[in-house]
């Protein structure tokens, strides 16, 4: 009952199990089948849902932020703020101009004198702004009697002659002067504005002195307006009195389906936010197509997901019930896949380990009780067996003593033979069924491959089989010396008689994970694979003269000592058999 008991606990009593392995068998959650498929579960189908939520959210709020009218009018707000700020510098620039008295005197000759050199500095110096182009000088009828080129000046009016046509632009008078243009880029020149101030000798009367203009960069003016902005759904223009639109750059652009038009900075000049509806309309489509198709996809696939993660878990757990039912029936060589570190993996791992012990244990069992009746038996036998042969012997020794016919002598010869070859036959016998545990030694494997070859080489030779053994083996082996040596003489024994033809018998020894590997290998017929498993087993035979205990005897010395016997065989190849004992690879001295 304590055996029961014991192998009950084995496996795994409800009550010996820790307090955490109630909730899922002692598996960690995240080996967990139910914590795996609910996971999952939940990630299919609210993942999903979110993603498309968040993004459609965040661009619908970009959206609505970027085109807003609030925050579209403080744009524009700060771009007429800061375009006026450079119309107001440049205003500026050109009051300081016309201030100085010279001016005039120049404006008169077409020329600066040397007495003007103060002026012709201050010219050169505002002329050089990055901003301009130069700065230019009117008589009163509006004639061109100067140009100052400044850092971006190219071209007519300043180099080859010429004059900056402004018949057909427009212009726009403000309370600090006129702005003619803006005159579109054209043959390779970009677009500009200019800036002009008369010039008025109010000392005399109110006279015209001639006018000073300011050749504007049109695109210092337009990049101050900026760029599209992150979603390239609004664009910011600068519309012109002739109806232009240009942009950021000072190039005209096609007027965007939709202005928000802001403060003019000038007469007819008015800085405006173009909206791209169809950009803007189509992506929040596109959106919600793909909203609409994830939900679509999402109901269909999330049931398809259940059912196969269902049916895989149906499937394995049929398995296990399969195996129950075919262990019930007595089929303990059935083995369940293991596949995964889940509930039902481990579940199926202790079948296998549970069919592998019960199985182990019935085998056990029938061994015992086979060794059990075999002794009995083997005890009985040679007791009733022993005694007469031993009788029989006397007289036929003593029959033969005084037999002085030759014929009759040799029959009474061979009939104390068959009795030592009976007498030998029981007392395997008895060896299989009582044997006497090992005494365990340290032996030289070279020592005991010479002894075991020697006991042999006559049979050897007389079958015309070639020896082959290591002249020396430093690997030891921890065995018992007798029982080593009957190992030994057993499978070669064996080899010689598997060789009836002749051939070559080979032993050798290497070190193999902690073991001594010893190798008997010969020529001969080979052993039918389909029997290879049984040859072990007691009274198992293929010869008609053997009794089936000597390998059944081996396999026992073998165990005995700790070791395994292996047989690798190809019929019509020869046979190696392998003993593996516990050894070492250096010799103690």
């Amino acid at each position: 009952m304590e055996h029961v008991a014991h192998k009950h606990r084995a496996f795994g009593d409800p009550q010996t199990m820790s307090p955490k392995a109630g909730a899922v068998m002692g598996v960690a959650w995240r080996d967990s089948l139910a914590v795996r498929y609910t996971f999952i579960s939940i990630i299919a189908a609210i993942l999903p849902l979110l993603v498309v939520g968040i993004l459609y959210d965040r661009h619908a709020q970009n959206l609505i932020a970027s085109i807003s009218d609030e925050r579209l009018q403080r744009r524009l707000t700060a771009i007429s703020g800061r375009m006026r700020s450079f119309l107001d510098a440049r205003w500026y620039s050109l009051e300081t101009l016309a201030s100085y008295p010279a001016l005039s005197t120049m404006l008169k000759h077409g020329q600066l004198s040397s007495q003007q050199d103060h002026l012709k500095a201050v010219v050169e110096l505002e002329a050089d702004q990055p901003n301009l182009y130069g700065i230019l000088f009117y008589t009163p009828d509006t004639k061109l009697v100067r140009s100052v080129p400044g850092q971006a000046a190219s071209g007519p009016p300043y180099w080859g002659g010429g004059q900056l046509a402004t018949d057909t632009i427009p212009s726009a008078r403000t309370r600090n002067g006129v702005v003619i243009g803006p005159i579109p880029p054209r043959h390779g020149q970009a677009g500009s504005l200019l800036m002009l101030r008369e010039l008025v000798d109010t000392k005399h009367g109110v006279s015209r002195l001639g006018q000073v203009a300011l050749h504007v960069r049109l695109a210092s003016l337009t990049e101050l307006i900026g760029h599209e902005d992150e979603t390239g759904l609004v664009v910011p223009v600068l519309i012109t009195p002739d109806g232009t639109a240009y942009s950021s750059i000072g190039l005209p652009v096609p007027l965007p389906d939709k202005l928000i038009r802001g403060e003019p900075i000038l007469p007819g000049w008015v800085p405006a936010l173009g909206v791209k509806w169809d950009e803007l309309v189509t992506p929040l489509g596109r959106a919600r197509m793909a909203l609409i198709g994830v939900v679509i996809f999402l109901v269909v696939a999330l049931p398809w997901l259940f059912v196969s993660l269902s049916r895989h878990a149906l499937k394995r757990i049929s398995q296990l019930l399969y195996g129950v039912a075919e262990v019930s029936s007595g089929n303990l060589g059935l083995r369940i896949p293991v596949a995964g570190g889940d509930e039902v993996a481990r579940l199926s791992s202790a079948f296998n380990m549970m069919t592998d012990r019960l199985q182990n244990l019935i085998r056990a069992t029938v061994e015992m009780e086979k060794m059990a009746v075999l002794g009995r038996f083997a005890t009985g036998v040679a007791h009733e067996v022993r005694n007469p042969l031993a009788a029989m012997k006397t007289s036929a020794q003593v029959l033969v003593t005084g037999e002085l016919d030759a014929e009759r002598k040799e029959i009474l010869t061979a009939f104390c033979n068959e009795i030592d070859r009976l007498d030998g036959t029981v007392s395997d016998l008895l060896k299989f069924a009582r044997p006497h545990e090992p005494k365990i030694e340290e032996l030289v494997v070279g020592d005991v491959f010479q002894r075991a070859m020697a006991m042999v080489a006559t049979d050897a030779k007389e079958g015309g089989i070639a020896l082959d053994v290591p002249e020396t083996c430093a690997l030891h082996v921890r065995c018992d010396p007798s029982q080593l040596q009957q190992i030994l003489m057993n499978l070669l024994l064996n080899g010689v008689q598997a060789m009836p033809d002749g051939g070559t018998l080979v032993m050798r020894a290497r070190y193999e994970g902690g073991r001594t590997v010893m190798e008997v290998c010969d020529t001969g017929v080979g052993i039918n694979p389909e029997i290879i498993s049984n040859i072990t087993d007691p009274f198992f035979t293929t010869r008609p003269d053997g009794t089936g205990l000597g390998l059944a005897i081996t396999r026992q010395l073998v165990e005995l000592n700790h070791g395994e016997l292996g047989f690798k065989s190809r019929l019509g190849s020869g046979t190696r058999v392998l003993v593996r004992l516990p050894g070492r690879t250096e010799v103690t001295r």
